[in-house]
């Protein structure tokens, strides 16, 4: 009996640890691969007709992906610009605005080179009605349009928790 609790014990605790956790590095990798993909257009990543509409934008499904991502698609709105998306669920998070934050600092980590920023906005579709965007930081439109950006935001904050993360290409291309 007493084996039996420990052995119950020991796959509770990895089961929570798994959980909690992704591939920091091969993650910071994805972040760096979208960043450039947008830097051109996430049309040409575009696989098929699209498959749906969401608020007026049609969605694709994508031949891009990011590793431990549940869901992705990309988004193209009336204009024509893309924005690639990702929904993550994990299980046992204790803090899940807490491992939001982790997730956004190694997206801030990745994309440092880009010279991007981390800011905090509000948006009604998350918890707490905040998301947090990570952006080249400037006071005009046009400088900010040349530069790939980052939302991620807390859709569920239970067990499971889920968040969303949303990739923006580049507005002048």
């Amino acid at each position: 009996m007493r084996s039996f609790f420990i052995l119950a014990v020991a796959l509770a605790f990895s089961n929570i640890s798994l959980s909690q956790s992704m591939d920091s590095d091969q993650f910071k990798t994805d972040i760096i691969e979208l960043y450039n993909a947008g830097m051109k257009s996430f049309k040409s990543f575009k696989e098929g007709e699209s498959y749906a509409e969401e608020n007026g934008n049609k969605l694709y499904k994508t031949t891009l992906t990011l590793n431990e991502a549940k869901t992705v698609f990309i988004s193209e709105d009336s204009e024509h610009n893309y924005k690639f998306v990702a929904h993550y669920s994990m299980k046992n998070v204790r803090d899940p605005k807490a491992k939001l934050n982790e997730i956004s600092a190694l997206m801030l980590e990745a994309t440092a080179e880009f010279g991007l920023e981390k800011n905090n906005r509000t948006d009604m579709k998350y918890v707490g009605y905040q998301k947090q965007v990570i952006e080249f930081p400037a006071d005009n439109i046009d400088d900010m349009g040349k530069h790939t950006s980052f939302e991620i935001g807390l859709t569920d904050d239970g067990n499971p928790m889920s968040f969303e993360i949303v990739v923006t290409e580049i507005l002048w291309k």
